[in-house]
């Protein structure tokens, strides 16, 4: 593996993508890659749904790409295979989500970057440029929701968006969709698998614990595009989308004692009735759901403190039919 102090290129660099169920997407992602001014050493796709194998191998004459599958699915899990395979000619691993789309100079912008950073540098984020821009908000700040500095983690287990940025960001936690780290930092710091479909603050808890110890940036050249979409088709997808958020971000407060229970139970509380007002004034009963669904991660999160028991044991979805 390449020291810390060596000049990385391209070559240097392996890409690894989990998707599932999404072909339009990773075909997007591809061709998004295959646009790139410049050519990275490995793209490593990890399929957990509906095989997309004809539509990764067709970019082979384009792209180095390989493709695995991982039976059952979850992030955690598909990340953690893709790793597996990698090998000393590595050093940057880039992890992208299936529904990003790089611009033309992404890849070579961030490498340029890398080269310019300390060399304890530990993981560095494009600038995910369609994001919603940062605004403070004094009345969010009271609830612990908001922040006027970007990349910070609030007492109350809330992290403040690292993109996108005007110029390049010095931040406390990464993105887990959209950023290059080192393959030394992913082999130290290796991530618990959790079976939750929604893995939403999997980032938050892998990124933060790293941000104590090494430098972890956002690069404002790097531009990339989320094409997000949400995949649960649950018949009440708003109650399981506000109880998971809850007792993700429980877990995370929970790992960390500089963090504040009763700061996060005041912000979600506070979430819980601004949803619920809402949703009784427009009429649309989804954030009501979506507040009801908070509540019931509540009840769940701190039942589970109460008795001693690991949250993640109560975030795991592995005996649950896939809705």
């Amino acid at each position: 593996m390449k020291s810390s102090k060596d000049t990385y290129e391209s070559r240097d660099l392996a890409i690894l993508i989990p998707t599932k169920d999404r072909p339009q997407k990773i075909q997007n992602l591809l061709s998004s890659i295959a646009a790139q001014s410049v050519s990275c050493g490995r793209i490593i796709v990890v399929d957990g749904g509906q095989s997309v194998r004809d539509i990764v191998m067709g970019f082979s004459d384009r792209l180095p790409v390989e493709y695995h599958q991982c039976y059952p699915p979850s992030q955690i899990r598909q990340k953690n295979l893709g790793l597996s395979v990698l090998d000393e000619r590595t050093s940057l691993v880039c992890l992208l989500d299936d529904d990003i789309v790089l611009e033309a100079e992404a890849i070579q912008s961030i490498i340029t970057y890398w080269n310019k950073r300390e060399p304890e540098t530990a993981g560095i984020a494009f600038n995910i440029v369609n994001n919603p821009p940062h605004r403070y908000s004094l009345p969010l700040s009271l609830l612990g929701m908001s922040s006027r500095q970007q990349g910070r983690v609030l007492r109350s287990g809330y992290n403040i968006r690292t993109s996108p940025v005007a110029g390049d960001l010095r931040t406390e936690w990464l993105p887990g969709g959209a950023t290059v780290w080192k393959q030394e930092i992913l082999l130290k710091f290796r991530q618990k698998e959790i079976h939750s479909r929604w893995a939403i603050c999997e980032d938050l808890i892998f990124s933060y614990p790293i941000g104590k110890k090494y430098p972890l940036y956002v690069c404002a050249a790097a531009k990339v595009r989320h094409e997000h979409v949400y995949d649960h088709k649950a018949d009440m997808k708003y109650l399981y989308y506000g109880r998971t958020v809850t007792l993700w971000r429980l877990y995370f407060v929970e790992l960390h004692p500089e963090m504040s229970r009763l700061l996060f139970l005041w912000m979600i509380l506070g979430q819980i009735t601004l949803r619920s007002v809402w949703g009784l004034i427009s009429f649309q009963f989804n954030h009501i759901q979506y507040a009801l669904g908070q509540a019931a991660g509540i009840i769940a999160g701190l039942s589970a403190v109460l008795r001693k028991r690991d949250i993640a044991t109560v975030l795991d979805e592995s005996n649950t039919a896939a809705s």
